[in-house]
């Protein structure tokens, strides 16, 4: 009991501790627990825990740009997550954001970057590594480091941006009291000024014009802000996070810039490269089928790329296209346009895409099956024939027969071969008959065929169409404004198919192909595993791949894929992977604690062709004491993180 009382008598006296800034001793707070505090949270050696909390005043604003759904909840309705939010709240709407879910993500993902996901409002380092930037960020003189460190929501940082911010704001004395910068009255402020001027000088870059949604763009604006890629990876987790948040139609994806000159004879596209601490994220970065030079005004990572889809792609593609009467002819025709664009990108082939077009407005026609027309040529031949039919919207009914479209029998593909089934369905306003489109859309999903719903323009029925697609609706439902937009979402929709991994069942074997540097992603749903453990078995029919598995990233890639720039702008070596040699490979999976839903796989091609069986057992079902040479990899999964295990299989 006494123990029990002295140890309360502690806290009570840390947490009413008075603590002052390291600067300005003017700035007073108290030790305080960073979930209490109501303001800013500075470094401090007053207090056990280094934090030192200064009460702020809040900022009114008469917008609401952020709700309890959109903050709060991710923060457990802390009092500290409430005033974050009005805070926030407030210079979201100063930047002229409110109504654009994307840069508001983007807002708050800078933010939650630089504050350590809101836990301070300076960095704390040891007097050595503060040294060391004396002389980066603008800084001429000793201790630089230390006195114009990383402050405020969006991390303003050296002697050079605060001189640029005391010529612009001198209300701040940013030179003479740096700690102000941080204070989260002032912090928020300078949030939204950097928002529209990230440089602090006199010629304007919004940083708007990059929050579209892709690691892309926002490769770019957090190079507009920073001058460099520093603390991007998390700053694109977070983006990712608040997407999905704050219900902006999708998760980040990777997105492209300009044209670009790859060669003297071929012409690339400038991409995101994918970069150290995305291992968890592969589906977001990446370039394939060539890696050329950095591109011109652009983060080291943006390189021009001759493709930016890693997968080798095979699917049963599927498009459920609108012809009713409020599309018009000029807007159904932009449509036809992106559907023939978005066909040129995912390998139409025999042995690869094969896809399958329905056509409808009060009746549909079927433009092409999944199992004729096999060259792209007469797919971009049907769509160019297709009708506008100008009558009503019987969804249902093109559901419907897009259930017979994706049978086996018209040219669905078995499990084993490996193949994805996405069918996109466009539409631009409501059904005729809302219960039978949810209904015909559960019949497709039931039969494991991914369901992406895409809404156009201020009509359609939010209800309806977070129905049709499948959960979960932040990764298969995508809004749209107009027709005219709808080209805008190309990307998108390309970045979706080369990162979707088949499902494969329990008890298969599954085949694939995969081309140099090119990847298979797979998954299997593994709450469904009656067991504890899963086998996975390779067997090699020609070439050499290298394996790879997380329960978090639907993409799991190699980790030499993930490049740290940095580290190779000073010319240092990158370490390489043990390498394992077998002509066949079994690991036994076990599953995690926690309720994770699927286990996925990467298969990288490391030869120019390379063919393969993949078998999932359930051990629950099989024998999975492992004899002979075979590989027996166990892994221990205590939390919920990423985790990856690499191999290469030679044959």
């Amino acid at each position: 009991m006494f123990y029990l009382i002295g140890i309360l008598s502690i806290l009570s006296i840390v947490n009413g501790q008075n603590c002052r800034g390291k600067f300005n001793d003017t700035i007073r707070g108290q030790c305080s627990n960073v979930d209490n505090c109501q303001g800013t949270i500075l470094a401090t050696n007053s207090c056990p825990q280094k934090q030192c909390c200064i009460n702020g005043t809040l900022k009114a604003s008469p917008k609401q740009c952020l709700t309890l759904n959109d903050f709060d909840i991710s923060y457990n309705h802390t009092s500290r997550a409430v005033f974050l939010r009005k805070i926030l709240n407030y210079g979201i709407d100063s930047a002229g954001i409110c109504d654009n879910c994307q840069a508001k993500a983007a807002f708050l993902a800078i933010a939650a970057t630089m504050t350590n996901n809101f836990q301070m409002d300076e960095v704390t380092f040891s007097n050595t590594i503060f040294a060391r930037d004396d002389t980066k960020y603008g800084n001429t003189q000793a201790g630089d480091g230390s006195r114009f460190r990383q402050r405020g929501f969006f991390g303003l940082r050296g002697r050079e941006m605060y001189t640029r911010l005391q010529t612009l704001q001198p209300q701040y004395q940013s030179l003479t009291n740096p700690e102000s910068v941080a204070l989260t009255q002032n912090a928020i402020d300078i949030a939204s000024l950097l928002w529209n001027n990230p440089n602090l000088q006199s010629q304007k870059s919004n940083l708007t014009q990059y929050a579209d949604g892709t690691f892309y763009s926002f490769s770019m604006l957090w190079y507009k802000l920073t001058g460099g890629i520093e603390q991007l990876s998390q700053g694109a987790k977070y983006y990712s996070k608040f997407l999905r948040q704050l219900k902006c139609g999708g998760d980040l994806y990777p997105g492209q810039g300009p044209i670009c000159q790859y060669n003297a004879t071929h012409k690339g596209v400038c991409s995101a490269d994918c970069i150290k601490g995305l291992e968890d994220a592969g589906e977001f970065c990446g370039c394939a089928d060539g890696k050329g030079q950095q591109c011109p005004n652009s983060p080291v990572h943006i390189r021009c790329c001759m493709s930016t889809c890693s997968q080798e792609l095979k699917m049963d593609l599927g498009f459920v296209l609108d012809a009713s009467g409020s599309i018009r002819v000029h807007n159904y025709e932009l449509q036809r346009n992106f559907t023939k664009n978005l066909l040129q990108q995912v390998n139409v082939g025999r042995n690869k895409t094969h896809v399958g077009i329905i056509n409808y407005s009060s009746q549909d026609e079927v433009l092409t099956w999944l199992n004729t027309d096999y060259n792209l040529n007469e797919k971009l031949q049907r769509v160019n024939q297709a009708r506008y039919f100008n009558q009503g919207t019987n969804t249902a009914k093109a559901l419907q027969t897009a259930n017979s479209v994706f049978s086996y029998a018209n040219g669905r593909r078995q499990p084993k071969e490996g193949a994805s089934q996405v069918i996109f369905v466009v539409t631009d306003g409501e059904s005729d008959n809302p219960v039978a489109t949810i209904q015909a859309a559960a019949v497709l999903k039931k039969n494991g065929i991914t369901l992406v719903s895409v809404g156009v323009g201020n009509g359609p029925n939010l209800t309806e169409l977070h129905a049709i697609c499948t959960p979960p609706v932040s990764e298969n439902y995508f809004s749209i404004s107009d027709y005219d937009a709808l080209d805008q979402k190309l990307n998108q929709f390309t970045s979706k198919s080369c990162s979707e991994s088949v499902t494969i069942p329990a008890n298969t074997t599954t085949t694939g192909e995969i081309g140099k540097d090119k990847y298979k992603f797979l998954k299997i749903k593994i709450i469904l595993i009656g067991g504890n453990k899963i086998m996975i078995r390779i067997k090699l029919l020609n070439g050499k791949v290298k394996l790879f598995h997380s329960f978090v990233s639907r993409n799991p890639k190699d980790p030499e894929d993930f490049l740290d720039y940095e580290i190779i702008s000073t010319e240092k070596s990158l370490s390489k992977n043990t390498k394992v040699e077998d002509t066949k490979l079994t690991t036994i999976i076990e599953k995690p604690n926690s309720n994770v839903e699927y286990v996925y796989l990467g298969l990288k091609g490391l030869e120019n062709d390379n063919k393969f069986e993949v078998t999932f057992d359930d051990c629950n079902e099989v024998d999975c004491n492992l004899k002979g040479t075979s590989s027996n990899i166990k892994i221990s999964v205590i939390t919920l993180t990423f985790c990856f295990i690499s191999f290469v299989i030679f044959f």
